[in-house]
């Protein structure tokens, strides 16, 4: 009998040495979770920080599509409606993020150091019960032993001492197998109770995630209400439809504004009138020289427009290789000029200066010196020819 409960007390103890062994193993894997726990945490609030920037332009979005002038007004509709169920999500993720931080990574950071201290106080007092127990027992079983070989000896009537004392070794290999009982009991419920603690811990955190969860549900008849309204996109609701019959017997607040014409019109009818003018100056530098009468006469009409040029061009015309003088600087002097000779060359003056003032309200046109200078070409030509008869 003593065999047996001295075994069954070794496989209590070792049993109870196991579960010991088994928690304080598990101290690494308690601060891994809690600190994957603490990177979800970061994670969630930086995903809560960019919902709640995305929700506020999803709400742009659909405030847009709600003050159009009717033809997106019940897609608007359907998408603040979307847009607000989103915020309740956002609002449920808020929550889930911070019961994570609040009900589970801090409570179980602390209840892991108290896990350390408690292992480690059932396991010396069971180590101190034990050896007490066991060095008791051994004693009394070698008095034991000593009444037995006394009494097998025939010394005196030592039976019903022998007899007592196998007994009260029984009996305390009997409170040691309840105190390895209680033993073992007492590190099993500290090994449930851990992940008792921790259920409780992850209750609030669950309860938040179903909550928020359960929000998504709500999204499908809105998505439903969006799918008929956009199946047909080219054709406009009854709404719609609505808001142009009701422009009739309104105040017609709006207007139609006309369009300003493009520059690139505007530039072309620039330059077709600069060419206009250009025109109207060749075709009067022509027709002035071919007014001329004589010889003279267009000379002395070169002569007039011209007096200060009248030299530059007598010195430039002058033959300076073969000796000779050529016929227009034989004139030192130029000879007055006709009254019709006046008459020709006022019609010419007013239409040079008509000329200019039609090309300076126009940007793009040539200056007036370069259209009078054409014109003044034309004339010289012109007489030019006359003064040299074949």
């Amino acid at each position: 009998m003593e065999t047996g409960i001295d075994k069954e007390c070794g496989a209590l103890g070792g049993l109870f040495q196991a579960v010991i062994n088994d928690m304080k193993g598990s101290y690494p894997i308690w601060e891994d979770f809690n600190a994957k726990a603490a990177k979800l945490h970061s994670q969630l609030r930086t995903t809560v920080l960019a919902a709640a920037a995305f929700l506020d332009a999803f709400q742009k979005v659909a405030d847009m599509a709600t003050n159009t002038r009717g033809a997106t007004r019940d897609i608007g509709s359907a998408l603040t409606r979307m847009c607000m169920r989103h915020r309740s999500i956002e609002a449920k993720l808020r929550h889930f993020t911070n019961a994570l931080m609040e009900s589970l990574i801090n409570p179980l950071q602390e209840r892991i150091e108290d896990w350390k201290k408690s292992a480690n106080q059932l396991d010396k007092d069971h180590a101190k019960e034990y050896k007490r127990a066991r060095h008791e027992i051994k004693k009394k079983s070698s008095d034991t032993l000593k009444l037995q070989k006394k009494a097998r000896k025939g010394k005196g009537d030592l039976r019903p001492q022998v007899e007592n004392a196998v007994q009260d070794v029984n009996d305390m290999y009997l409170l040691l197998e309840e105190t390895e009982k209680q033993a073992v009991r007492k590190a099993l419920i500290e090994e449930r109770g851990r992940f008792c603690t921790f259920i409780t811990f992850l209750q609030p955190v669950v309860d938040g995630e179903i909550a928020m969860l359960g929000e998504i549900t709500h999204l499908q008849a809105i998505v439903d209400d969006l799918i008929v309204q956009t199946a047909e996109p080219h054709k406009l609701p009854p709404a719609s439809e609505q808001v142009i019959k009701d422009l009739k017997g309104s105040d017609y607040s709006w207007s139609y504004q006309t369009p300003p014409s493009s520059p690139s019109s505007s530039g072309s009818r620039k330059s077709s009138m600069c060419s206009s003018v250009n025109s109207t100056n060749s075709s009067t530098s022509r027709s002035s020289g071919s007014q001329t009468h004589s010889p003279s006469s267009n000379y002395r009409y070169r002569s007039l427009a011209h007096p200060a040029s009248a030299s530059t061009r007598l010195s430039s015309v002058s033959s300076h290789d073969s000796g000779f003088i050529s016929q227009d600087a034989m004139y030192s002097k130029p000879p007055s000029p006709m009254p019709s000779d006046i008459t020709s060359q006022k019609s010419s003056s007013s239409a040079s200066s008509e000329a200019s003032e039609t090309c300076q309200s126009v940007s793009e046109c040539s200056s007036p010196t370069s259209v009078s200078s054409s014109s003044t070409a034309g004339v010289w030509s012109g007489g030019e020819k006359v003064n040299h008869p074949s």
